[in-house]
């Protein structure tokens, strides 16, 4: 049964780079960009152990990379149901742990917004103006988070990807506007039947407004139009999957990572 999260995470990291089965490991590589932290890391069909930490990272080193190309080691796994991860002997070892969950929703899943906001025009992207928006966007939704050069260097791979993406066919990044200010955005792209949402920002002096919920029931409306399912991942303790929910998406599956960034 697909893992839906895993599955279209894949669906980038093929746009963006290269994906391979090497034993156990599904490997992720983007060579162009070797301080993407998610494009360059080994996915596990399950939650490793503590004891295998060093195996992980010497095979992480075997088919990944080591300094000074490849400076930080990540993995991501499907949550399974097994029992209880202690991350405590990871995070120990100085690596960072997340949880996510996936939310799938079904055209009979949707449901209509309770209020939404009236202010604001919906569209796909149609310009460079457009593009040079969502940059500046992004790196307000993510200032200070990783080192400027660095996180410029991935942004605008991302930015690449996206656009090729749109360019063959496979989906549209939207965005929210109040007159000629692009105040929210987010990506929709297709797999087959398959629609998974990118990146939802809104810009910090427009939250709260019903932005988020109205640009999320519109593109998913219009994307239910040529998928079976949308799907939508969110950090598994952020208040954005509550959202995502109140418009019909559902709690489908987890998934959880490591990663061990450099020093800035």
């Amino acid at each position: 049964m697909a893992h839906w999260g895993i599955t279209t995470d894949l669906m980038f990291n093929r746009a963006a780079g290269e994906v391979r089965i090497e034993g156990r490991y599904t490997v992720i590589r983007t060579p162009a960009a070797p301080d993407y932290y998610f494009g360059n890391m080994l996915v596990l069909g399950d939650a490793p152990h503590g004891d295998g930490l060093p195996t992980l990272e010497a095979d992480f080193a075997r088919l990944i990379g080591t300094p000074p190309v490849i400076q930080h080691r990540t993995f991501l796994w499907p949550v399974n149901g097994e029992p209880a991860f202690d991350p405590q002997p990871f995070t120990g070892a100085g690596y960072a742990y997340a949880e996510s969950t996936v939310l799938l929703a079904s055209p009979r899943d949707l449901l209509e917004p309770d209020a939404i906001n009236t202010s604001i025009s919906i569209r796909p992207y149609r310009d460079l103006r457009d593009w040079d928006d969502w940059q500046a966007l992004f790196l307000a939704e993510n200032a200070g988070m990783f080192p400027g050069e660095t996180y410029l260097t991935f942004m605008l791979g991302q930015q690449a990807m996206y656009r090729d993406l749109i360019e063959a066919g496979r989906g549209d990044w939207w965005g929210a506007f109040i007159g000629e200010e692009q105040v929210a955005n987010l990506g929709l792209f297709f797999e087959g039947r398959t629609g998974r949402f990118q990146s939802v920002i809104t810009a910090a002096s427009h939250r709260n407004q019903r932005i988020c919920k109205t640009l999320v029931h519109h593109v998913a409306r219009e994307g239910l139009k040529r998928a079976d399912r949308l799907v939508m991942v969110a950090d598994e303790h952020y208040h954005a999957a509550r959202v995502y929910e109140s418009l019909g998406f559902r709690r489908q599956e987890r998934m959880a990572s490591l990663c061990w960034y450099p020093s800035p």
